[in-house]
């Protein structure tokens, strides 16, 4: 386990910011079980080495890397920068937040709070008022601003105080990105004041999504049976919605065609921008003219970054930009087009994603257009079948090539997507015992154990860039362990008369969102969210009914029949561990107990939103196959 001797003496003052955010983390985590989580490389600056101490920094933040699967590759000798890093220093595995939620634990890194301190319990939070689902880091107030919902002070705003010109990149759960507190004037004379931050997870596209994707095919094309709609086919010429995607069907005529790309909607209208597709299916090549742009793409290739253009902004003279890349899959015998999420355009922001606003443009004059959006790969296009495995894995490798060039900027933090998005996706081909896989998922078995040493790789590169008297702490947030089974909480709260639903829906058919559904009346129980379950409670929830005096009795009694649970197929526990979050200022937003899955365990999708099914325990068919965990000894 983490040694605190390893936190000191310290090198400078970044490091002492670093390493007391993280002794605060294992500090106040260490009465929560299914640990791991953190993963820290000390390097030979945690006093282990003489002479004068490095004046840099590289915090390397993987999301995703499980300690586990870290040390098997390193001694198979596949991970040398990695081996090299913690024999000069450390190797740790600490704890994380419950639940091991990357917006949860990244905010508790971040600020050095628990959750019930900084305000992110989950993916997803609801208004207690009238049960509305919102992702739990930005939420629109009454002006129709985004605004952050993490609570506590970042530690750059102590490294600002410090006089230490800091560079934080693309760190999760920091959307719209903070603002120093107070003004540059606060700050020591002697600061450079160049404090910059980019956001990362939590940023949204151009339609405040995390990511829609659009898909234009002449082909047939029906929702995959495990996506909400399954089993519905496209109609010639018509649209479909799928989770995270728009398909569109397309109608040439003599090999030509004038296609929308969907845009935000502005003064209650939504606003388009289009593009003219020429079609050569002898040569398998298409044509794509939008605005003054033009490109011509061969079957299985990807464009440049595009500008897409929506305008004039309302009440302004600028342009309401965003930029995307096409992939055509296919020219014949049908068109098949891919269209990124339209992300926000660094170079001329419509809403604030780095602070200053002007890092954002200078970032894209040195380095070009590159993904805004939080997290890019487009793990919704995969699920939805619009990409297979090696397209998955190309659009991925894309995102990481920008990521890798942006390095070269020097930063203190550095954020790294892919191995996680990867890890989620891929599991079921790696693993030949998981429900989903199947003998066609060969060629990519080796996805993830190549994730990681692409992961060492950019270490590699980061300690030559850097020198070898830097400093560099490569840290996680969670591990990761198969989800193999889903489990609806809803579904079961409804069976254990927790949850009661009109005589009328049956469970396939009932969501806790849809009025009618649910006799609140006589519901004490409900969940949303990957994690959460919250009391009906009687002055709080809108429809609430379980008096105050009886909620104590009343967790004690779900805690344990969730503890008891055992699934019908082979008798394994399915819920590992319950938590209460503590006391805490804004008990409305939090939920009233955490489940802790065991492994190959997790909340169905749907789950999250709200949404029954007719089944408790299922097992998950869904490229989605991995998720976040942490282990505990005893686990």
């Amino acid at each position: 386990m983490y040694s605190p001797r390893l936190l000191g003496p310290m090198p400078n003052a970044a490091f002492a910011i670093i390493c007391a955010h993280l002794r605060y983390l294992r500090i106040n985590m260490l009465n929560t079980a299914l640990a791991i989580a953190l993963i820290a490389f000390l390097s030979s600056a945690w006093g282990c080495r003489s002479g004068p101490p490095s004046d840099r920094l590289l915090v390397l933040g993987i999301d995703g890397m499980d300690p586990q699967i870290l040390r098997t590759l390193m001694t198979e000798g596949r991970m040398p920068h990695f081996e090299a890093l913690a024999r000069r220093g450390g190797f740790a595995p600490l704890q994380t937040s419950a639940p091991p939620q990357s917006p949860v634990a990244w905010s508790s890194f971040i600020t050095g709070l628990d959750p019930q301190d900084h305000g992110i319990f989950d993916f997803v939070h609801r208004d207690p008022t009238s049960l509305t689902p919102f992702l739990s880091t930005t939420r629109r107030g009454e002006s129709g601003e985004l605004a952050l919902q993490r609570r506590g002070r970042p530690f750059w705003e102590i490294l600002a105080e410090q006089g230490i010109p800091t560079t934080i990149f693309k760190v999760p759960a920091n959307f719209p990105p903070s603002q120093l507190a107070g003004s540059f004037a606060d700050l020591p004379f002697f600061c450079p004041c160049d404090v910059r931050t980019f956001s990362g997870m939590g940023t949204p596209d151009m339609l405040g999504t995390y990511g829609t994707f659009t898909y234009y095919t002449e082909g047939p094309y029906t929702v995959p049976a495990h996506l909400e709609g399954g089993g519905t086919s496209l109609v010639a010429g018509g649209e479909l919605v799928v989770p995270g995607g728009k398909i569109i069907g397309v109608q040439l005529e003599n090999g030509w065609a004038q296609l929308p790309i969907h845009g935000p909607t502005l003064d209650e209208e939504p606003v388009q921008s289009h593009f003219a597709i020429y079609l050569d299916r002898q040569h398998r090549t298409a044509e794509i003219v939008i605005g003054q742009q033009r490109l011509v793409l061969q079957s299985g290739e990807w464009s440049p970054w595009i500008t897409i253009d929506y305008g004039r902004k309302p009440y302004s003279l600028e342009r309401l930009q965003g930029i995307a890349r096409f992939y055509l899959r296919a020219a014949a015998p049908s068109l098949q087009l891919y269209l990124t999420p339209v992300n926000i355009h660094p170079g001329n922001p419509a809403m604030p994603i780095s602070t200053p606003l002007e890092a954002s443009e200078e970032l894209h004059q040195a380095l070009g257009p590159h993904y805004t959006q939080g997290m890019p790969d487009d793990t919704k296009a995969l699920e939805a079948d619009v990409f297979d495995y090696g397209e998955f894995l190309r659009q991925d490798a894309l995102a990481f090539e920008e990521r890798r060039r942006q390095l070269a900027a020097g930063v203190l933090f550095f954020y790294v997507h892919s191995l996680d998005q990867v890890c989620h996706m891929l599991w079921r081909a790696w693993a030949p015992d998981h429900p989903g896989h199947r003998a066609e998922f060969a060629p990519y078995q080796q996805a993830i154990a190549d994730q990681y040493v692409a992961m060492d790789d950019l270490l590699g590169e980061a300690v030559a860039m850097l020198g070898a008297d830097a400093d560099i702490i490569v840290l996680s947030d969670h591990g990761f362990a198969a989800y193999e089974r889903s489990f609806n909480l809803n579904s079961w709260l409804a069976r254990e008369g927790y949850l009661a639903l009109a005589p009328q829906v049956s469970l396939d058919q009932a969501h806790i969102l849809n009025e009618g559904h649910v006799r609140w009346g006589q519901t004490r129980a409900y969940g949303l969210g990957l994690n959460a379950l919250y009391l009906n409670l009687k002055g709080r929830e809108q429809h609430g009914m379980v008096r105050p005096e009886a909620r104590e009795s009343l967790l004690s009694e779900l805690s344990q029949n969730l503890l008891d649970l055992r699934d019908s197929v082979d008798g394994r526990q399915v819920i590992k561990k319950v938590y209460r979050p503590g006391p805490r200022a804004d008990s409305d937003l939090a939920p009233d107990l955490i489940l802790g899955y065991a492994r190959g365990y997790r909340a169905s999708g749907a789950t999250a939103i709200g949404q029954l099914e007719s089944a408790v325990l299922q097992d998950n068919f869904s490229p989605w196959s991995r998720r976040g965990a942490r282990r505990s000894p005893e686990q």
